[in-house]
């Protein structure tokens, strides 16, 4: 996921959020911590950067956190979910990629 228009979302709380957020970094992909209030940092920050030009959002984020977003994200900007959604187990991360249809055709089987 090192397209343009790519960002990660991430809880730096847990573990995987942290090393997603390091290798973003060294990527420049720009990183967000998903805070307090993931809809407040999809409607400030997140939704008007995809309102020109789709984009992916990968992330490891808690459970409540990708439902929030994901429903924001499919609903607001006509994202899908990537196949490779890793569904949370009671206290473990949920791993994502969210993005155009179009970008997830071109995506490898």
């Amino acid at each position: 996921a090192c397209a343009s228009h790519t960002l990660a979302v991430v809880d730096t709380s847990l573990g995987a959020g942290r090393a997603l957020s390091s290798s973003a970094m060294r990527r420049a992909i720009p990183v967000f911590e998903t805070g307090d209030d993931v809809g407040t940092l999809w409607y400030a920050t997140l939704a008007p950067r995809f309102a020109d030009a789709p984009g992916l959002v990968i992330g490891v984020t808690r459970a409540s956190d990708y439902f929030v977003l994901s429903e924001l994200a499919l609903r607001a900007v006509g994202m899908v979910e990537h196949p490779c959604v890793s569904r949370s187990v009671q206290g473990t991360p949920v791993v994502f990629l969210l993005g155009p249809a179009t970008a997830m055709l071109d995506a490898p089987a």
